[in-house]
C-alpha cells in the first residue's frame, strides 16, 4: 500500500552537520562526543589570567533546593478541605523522601495520587499550598554550559592519551552556549560548532595549516588565506593562531595549543586545533545577512512562495466519492468542450447509464437564448505567474497582453474552470442518489424533484463565478495569506454558465 506520506524535509543546519561528519571520517578522523559541563575551575586551567572575563560569557548551572516542608494550621485546614480524612503520615513521608532525594521533583505529584489515593487535580491543590515550592530560589553551582570546544578538548586529550597510540585525530561537533549581551542577526545565545584536534609528536602550525586547506577545501571553499591573529587566546601558542578567510569571508579559526594550558592536564605532546561554526557556514553559503532566518524560520523567514508552490495549493474542492463518479467527470468535461460553441437554447444527452446501481441520464443544457452552451469563461485554464493567480482563456489573443505573458510564462494548474464545476456537478448527483437533502458547494443551484414512482429530476447550474469558492476552487490559506501580504492577486472569476439536467430512476 502507498503511503500518503510525502517524504520530509531535512533542517539545513542537521544537512551540513552530516555534511561536516562525513568530511572528517573520510580524512580518518575519529568522532568523540565532547562533554557539555565544563568546572569553573577547567576554564581557568586553560586561559589562566585572562579566566574571569572569559567566563563572564558562560552560562553557569544552578539548581532549585528542596527545602524542608512543614504543615501548619492553616494548610492542614485547607487539605482537609480539599481531601476529608488526608493520610497526613503518608504525606510527611512523601515530602521526606522529596527533601532527600528518593522522590524526584517531577514525580511528586504523582507519587501523592498513588499513595494517599487522590485524584492528580487534588494533588496539584495541595501542592499549591505548601508556600515553600512557590519562593524556592535556584542555587547557582560553578559548573559552566560549554562557550567553546577546546573547553572539552582538554579533559578528552587527558583521558585518551594514555589509552590510544598516537597520533590521536579527533573530532566533535556539537552545542556552544554563550551569554551574549544581545541576540541579533549575527549574535545567538546557543551556536553549533565544529572541531578537531590533531595530537601527535612533530606536528606542527604548518602541518595544521596544510590539514586546514584541505578539511575546507572538501567544504567547498576555495582561495583559503591564513591571517594570523595579532592578539592570541591564552589557550594557543603565541603567535600560532590563524583565522581563515576564503574569499576574504572570515570561516574558520586554527592554532597550536599552548603548552602550558596542555601541562596543566598533565598533557606532553603538541596538539592542534581547527574550529569554525556551523552557522557561519550557512550564512556564506546561503548568502542570509541573518542567521535567524536559516536555524529559526519558523520565527524569522518571511513568508516565501515560488509559483509552484503555489500552483499546487490550488485545488478542486469538492469531488465525487466513487470511481464511477470519477470517471463520468471526465466524460462530462470531454463532452462540454466538444459543444461549448453550441448555440442555444440547447440539450445534448452527454450520458445514460448505471451510478451507484441507479439508471442515470445527465444532458447539459442551454435555456437562454442566443448564447452558447457554455459561458465566455466556462474553459479558462488556471496559471500561476509572479505570485498571482489567474484565471487564463484557452485564447488569449483578443486579450490583454499581460494574459499573453502568464501563458507563456506561468505556472499551469492540472485542472481548469470547466473541470471543477464537473467534479460538483457529479458529486452532487452521488449525494442525490444517496438522499441527500442539501446541495453541497457554496453557490451551486440544486433544484431537485422527486416524482411518486421514485425517479429524481436534478438542475444543477453554475452562472457568474465572482471566487474561486463559487467555481469548487480552494486555495490554501497559506496561499491566501501570502498573496495578501505582497499585494498580489487572485483573479479566478467569469462567467461560466454552466448547467446540467439529470435524472435518476
Amino acid at each position: 500500500m502507498k503511503s500518503k506520506w510525502k517524504k520530509g524535509k531535512t533542517h539545513p543546519l542537521q544537512d551540513i552537520i552530516q555534511e561536516v561528519r562525513k568530511v572528517f571520517i573520510n580524512m580518518g578522523f575519529d568522532e568523540v562526543e565532547n562533554q557539555i559541563f565544563i568546572p569553573e575551575g577547567d576554564v581557568y586551567k586553560q586561559y589562566g589570567s585572562e579566566a574571569p572575563v572569559i567566563l563572564d560569557r558562560c552560562y553557569y548551572l544552578a539548581g532549585l533546593p528542596r527545602p524542608d516542608i512543614g504543615l501548619g494550621k492553616k494548610q492542614i485546614a485547607a487539605i482537609e478541605n480539599i481531601h476529608p480524612g488526608f493520610d497526613f503520615d503518608e504525606f510527611k513521608k512523601i515530602l521526606r523522601g522529596y527533601r532527600e532525594g528518593s522522590v524526584e521533583g517531577d514525580d511528586l505529584a504523582e507519587e501523592m495520587v498513588n499513595r494517599l489515593g487522590i485524584g492528580m487535580d487534588k494533588a496539584l491543590r495541595i501542592i499549591d499550598l505548601i508556600p515553600e515550592f512557590r519562593s524556592i530560589t535556584p542555587i547557582p553551582s560553578r559548573i559552566t554550559l560549554r562557550s567553546h570546544m577546546t573547553a572539552a578538548w582538554f579533559p578528552t586529550l587527558r583521558a585518551m592519551q594514555d589509552t590510544h597510540e598516537l597520533p590521536l585525530r579527533l573530532f566533535s561537533i556539537g552545542l556552544r552556549f554563550r551569554r551574549e549581551q544581545r541576540v541579533d542577526s549575527t549574535h545567538l545565545r546557543v551556536h553549533y560548532g565544529a572541531s578537531c584536534v590533531v595530537m601527535d609528536d612533530g606536528f606542527d602550525i604548518d602541518d595544521g595549516k596544510k590539514l586546514s586547506d584541505k578539511i575546507l577545501g572538501d567544504l567547498g571553499f576555495r582561495n583559503i588565506r591564513f591571517a594570523r591573529k595579532k592578539a592570541t587566546s591564552n589557550y594557543y601558542e603565541k603567535d600560532t593562531e590563524f583565522e581563515i578567510y576564503s574569499n576574504d569571508l572570515e570561516i574558520a579559526d586554527c592554532g597550536m595549543y599552548s603548552r602550558v594550558s596542555l601541562s596543566n592536564y598533565d598533557i606532553g605532546h603538541p596538539v592542534f586545533n581547527l574550529g569554525f561554526g556551523l552557522e557561519r557556514i550557512l550564512m556564506i553559503r546561503s548568502r542570509k545577512e541573518d542567521i535567524r532566518e536559516i536555524l529559526y524560520p519558523q520565527f524569522y523567514k518571511p513568508l516565501e512562495l515560488s509559483d509552484e508552490e503555489i500552483a499546487r495549493q490550488v485545488k478542486i474542492k469538492i469531488k465525487p466519492k466513487t470511481e464511477e463518479g470519477k470517471e463520468l467527470v471526465k466524460l462530462l468535461v470531454r463532452e462540454a468542450k466538444r459543444y461549448s460553441d453550441e448555440r442555444s437554447p440547447c440539450r445534448f444527452r452527454v450520458y445514460s447509464g448505471k451510478l451507484l446501481g441507479r439508471k442515470v441520464d445527465i444532458d447539459l443544457v442551454e435555456r437562454e437564448r442566443n448564447t452558447k452552451l457554455l459561458g465566455p469563461a466556462a474553459l479558462n485554464e488556471i496559471y500561476v505567474y509572479d505570485g498571482n493567480i489567474y484565471g487564463v482563456p484557452s485564447d488569449v489573443g483578443k486579450f490583454a497582453k499581460e494574459l499573453t505573458g502568464v501563458k507563456e510564462r506561468g505556472i499551469k494548474v492540472d485542472f481548469s474552470y470547466i473541470d471543477a464545476v464537473m467534479n460538483l456537478f457529479v458529486a452532487n448527483v452521488e449525494n442525490l442518489i444517496m438522499g441527500g437533502d442539501k446541495a453541497m458547494g457554496e453557490t451551486s443551484a440544486v433544484v431537485v424533484s422527486y416524482a411518486p414512482n421514485g425517479k429524481i429530476r436534478g438542475y444543477m447550474q453554475i452562472k457568474m463565478a465572482k471566487t474561486p469558492a463559487d467555481l469548487n476552487i480552494k486555495i490554501g490559506s497559506i496561499v491566501r495569506r501570502f498573496i495578501t501580504s505582497k499585494n498580489k492577486g487572485i483573479y479566478i472569476r467569469g462567467p461560466v454558465f454552466t448547467a446540467l439536467e439529470v435524472i435518476v430512476d
